[in-house]
This record gives structure tokens, sequence and C-alpha cells, in this order.
């Protein structure tokens, strides 16, 4: 492939994650109504389905629906990545290959939990509330709980960015800090246990330090450092065209 085709196409990739963010944002959060999401924990079915679905249904089943598409733009975002680490990882892809099934595997499931929630709202009017409670919760457990699959993921691009003396797209400190976003993670173990305070559902912690700190900590230098070398490539490309 000519390399500023290759170029192009690789910048309109790396602009699938912010595109992701800034939409999965305002469909999941606002619309769907997790600003922060209720504390099913310590509600009762039918509080679930007057307080939550049934209050804000036409809101929720958008956002939903559209969570369930937008969520996936974070699969290319996540290629183009393990690719860009590929480039000089050497023999050996494992750390790559962590980045790319733990990124499609989150991707996978930003987009299928939505696609449940979405049902419990739709169906709100026509399944019982202690079904609806079921699904909702049954949902969380999985986007929250499985978090170890994004924890891989981080582990693995942390390590190739500090490790690896090759690679000079990413700072180390970022690579640090996408392994301490993994290990920040782990108390969302509680959310089944805990009705309120910091480590529920849409405690301080489990929700807007863990969420937050993936943002801002891990997604935002990641998608700024791979841009900003793709758009240095680019202006390279540019300079050699002109001189020739």
């Amino acid at each position: 492939m000519d390399r500023d085709v290759k170029n192009s196409i690789e910048i309109g990739i790396a602009w699938c994650g912010p595109i992701f963010v800034i939409t999965y944002l305002i469909f999941w959060i606002f619309m769907g109504h997790n600003s922060p999401p209720p504390n099913f924990v310590g509600m009762t079915p039918q509080e679930l389905v007057s307080e939550h679905y049934g209050k804000h249904q036409t809101s929720i089943s958008i956002g939903m629906a559209m969570s369930t598409v937008i969520g996936l733009l974070y699969l290319p975002w996540t290629c183009l990545l393990a690719s860009k680490m590929k480039e000089t990882e050497g023999g050996s892809h494992a750390l790559s290959n962590m980045e790319l099934m733990g990124g499609t595997l989150t991707a996978w499931l930003l987009a299928f939990c939505c696609a449940i929630w979405l049902v419990c709202a739709t169906q709100v009017n026509v399944l019982a509330a202690e079904v609806i409670y079921t699904i909702h919760a049954f949902t969380w457990y999985i986007y929250d709980m499985t978090y170890m699959i994004t924890t891989v993921q981080l582990t693995g691009l942390g390590l190739w960015t500090i490790f690896n003396k090759k690679q000079t797209m990413f700072p180390v400190w970022a690579g640090w800090a996408a392994i301490a976003v993994g290990i920040i993670f782990i108390p969302l173990t509680l959310i089944a246990y805990v009705p309120d305070g910091p480590f529920a559902v849409g405690g301080v912690w489990n929700f807007y330090i863990v969420f937050g700190t993936w943002g801002f900590a891990f997604f935002t230098p990641y998608s700024y450092y791979m841009l900003k070398a793709l758009y240095s490539e680019r202006h390279e490309l540019k300079m050699v065209a002109a001189t020739a």
C-alpha cells in the first residue's frame, strides 16, 4: 500500500477513538441516565422500574441503542494500536496480542451490555419488574466485574511502552499510567455486595474514579500521542513529496 494512503487510513482509524469516547459519553451517560447509574443493589425491582426505566424509557432506549453501535468504534482504534506495537515488538507479539484481545473483548462488552439494557428499556411495560431487575443487575455484573479483560489490555500496553526501547511514540509515564488504571479497576468486584458508598455501582470510586481515570490517564494520552505521530508522519511525507 502507498505510504500516503496508509497514513491517511491510519489517521482516520485513530480518530475513531476520540469519536467513540465523546459520543459514548453523550448517549450512555446522559441519554442513558447513567450519571451516576442507579445503585440497584439497594433497590427493589419496583423502585428500579419506576425510578429508572419507567421514568426515562424513551431516553434510555435511544441512548442504549446508539451506545450499542458506537461502542464498537473502540475496536478499530484498538487494532491500530496493536499494529503500531507489532512494528517494534520484534519476534514476540505477546504484549500486542494482550492489547488486541483485551481491547477487542472490551469493545464487545461496551456494545453487548448496552444491547441488553436496551431490552430492559423497550420491554419495561411488558416484562415483570423482577425480570427487568434481574436482567439489569446481571448485565451490570458483566459490564463491571469482567474488568480483567481491560486490565489485560492495559497491562500488555503498559509493559510494551515501558520496556520496549525501540518505540518512541509514547512516553514511559503513559505506560505506568495504563498499568495503574488496570489496578484501579479491582474494587469493581465489590459492586455485588455494596448498596451505597464509594464502592457501589454508582459510587465515587467505582464509577467516577474508575471511568474517569480510564479516560484521562489511559485513553487521552494514548490517543493524543498516536495522532501526533501519525500527523508528524503525514508532514514528513509531504516534505519528501515537495522535495522530489
